[in-house]
């Protein structure tokens, strides 16, 4: 809600939020997150995501480590940190970033691409710098692998 927001931008603390957990109903829609990042770029409050960002795109995975868990969409880093890049220059519309499941709808040179809209290197670079900050996965190893699936490391 923006008022939280605006408790944590009087606080000069960093935003943070939970982008998921071991059941479908701890990960937070597109909507939530998007509402969330816009809430923090018009503040231009820097954030934090935790949980849930193990994988480099949105798409279905086990949300656990047991056989036979339950599944469910969880959120990509990738699609949280270009949304959050774009949000932070102006972009209004980022839940389609959000929740895009297409690894190739994603693509870097000189610049984030994202369909039709683009960011130079430095203005990702900026906001890294001065929004999205980091985020948490409880593997090290899943977002690495991840990428090297996708043939980006």
């Amino acid at each position: 809600p923006a008022d939280r927001l605006n408790e944590v931008k009087a606080a000069g603390a960093l935003a943070k939020f939970r982008t998921g957990g071991l059941t479908a109903e701890a990960i937070p829609s597109v909507d939530t997150l998007a509402s969330f990042l816009l809430g923090c770029a018009e503040r231009k409050l820097p954030f934090k995501a935790t949980a849930g960002l193990h994988h480099a795109i949105r798409s279905v995975h086990p949300l656990t480590y047991e056989a036979n868990g339950p599944r469910a969409a969880m959120h990509g880093f990738i699609n949280v940190f270009a949304a959050a890049a774009f949000a932070w220059h102006g972009e209004k519309q980022i839940s389609e970033i959000l929740s895009d499941q297409d690894p190739f709808a994603f693509r870097f040179d000189n610049s984030l691409h994202w369909r039709g809209l683009s960011l130079t290197t430095e203005q990702v670079a900026c906001a890294r710098k001065q929004f999205a900050h980091s985020f948490g996965s409880c593997s090290c190893e899943d977002p690495v692998r991840d990428l090297q699936s996708l043939g980006w490391l």
